[in-house]
């Protein structure tokens, strides 16, 4: 295997498991790693060795290019509008789910996207596919099946979009995908029709019961009031009591609850499918 590509390779999975370890954001990871993957294709001939073709899935030698796809990139371009995708709606989604969650719905859904593209495109061994769109596609129908009415401002050419729900950015994203079947475009739309539907059905099996599923018929609001005794509290309490957008204001409860003590003792809240109580057994 050629050096460039054990290097890119370590890239990217050194920025896995930094962010799983440390559960720290890996939408800005998954960034730096694109990033640095890229640098090391200009500085080197390997973008071949990195991009997937179908036949990969049958040579053995060439099954590292299922990861290595993902995080390369054909053009700057190609890398800009991908790192602006995962900043707008992976940072978000990652909130809501955690960076332990999101790594494994990222890596599942740019599998799932590069699978559909292997085999609608077997009979033309030799194309390639590069880049995360596909992952990123699968970010987004996550997002879209567990908080389909959140609301997100996009960008169109550097305009800004009037705020919509996450299930109609999903669709127009969709919608998309048809403009690309019918012109003569490099798109892998294949990908990102598998990646999206990969995280649509992957999200219920990946991301635990969101809290608010469980919490909002344990704990009343006049509970949540007498647990925000500090200025950060309160002001979450006030954008939950004024939130009305059901998944948007359940986003804050999980928040609230997460940061809130236990009046009784002081020590962290946790959430059981019976109640909420504290470390120390305290019932909220």
């Amino acid at each position: 295997m050629d050096l460039w590509v054990v290097a890119s390779a370590a890239v990217i999975v050194a920025g896995i498991a930094y962010s799983y370890w440390k559960q720290f954001s890996f939408s800005l990871v998954a960034c730096a790693v694109c990033g640095l993957v890229f640098v090391l294709m200009l500085v080197s001939d390997v973008k071949p060795e990195l991009a997937f073709m179908p036949h990969d899935l049958v040579t053995p030698d060439k099954g590292y290019t299922l990861l290595t796809s993902m995080f390369s990139h054909a053009s700057f371009f190609h890398l800009f509008f991908n790192v602006l995708g995962l900043a707008f709606i992976g940072t978000v989604f990652e909130e809501r789910v955690g960076p332990r969650a999101f790594i494994v719905l990222f890596l599942l859904s740019g599998l799932c996207g590069t699978l559909m593209f292997a085999a609608l495109r077997w009979n033309e061994p030799y194309v390639a596919v590069v880049g995360a769109s596909g992952a990123i596609s699968g970010v987004l129908g996550a997002f879209a099946r567990l908080y389909p009415n959140e609301r997100m401002t996009m960008l169109l050419f550097f305009m800004p979009l009037p705020a919509m729900p996450i299930w109609v950015i999903a669709a127009l994203f969709i919608g998309l995908q048809f403009v690309f079947v019918s012109g003569e475009t490099n798109v892998a739309w294949e990908a990102h029709i598998g990646g999206l539907l990969g995280g649509i059905f992957l999200a219920p099996l990946v991301v635990k019961t969101p809290l608010h599923r469980r919490t909002k018929r344990m704990v009343s609001q006049s509970a949540l009031r007498g647990l925000a005794t500090t200025p950060e509290l309160k002001a979450m309490l006030r954008r939950i009591e004024d939130e009305e957008i059901a998944d948007v204001r359940s986003v804050w409860v999980e928040q609230f609850l997460s940061q809130a003590r236990c009046p009784t003792c002081g020590s962290r809240l946790r959430v059981t499918k019976e109640s909420v109580l504290c470390e120390k057994g305290h019932l909220i």
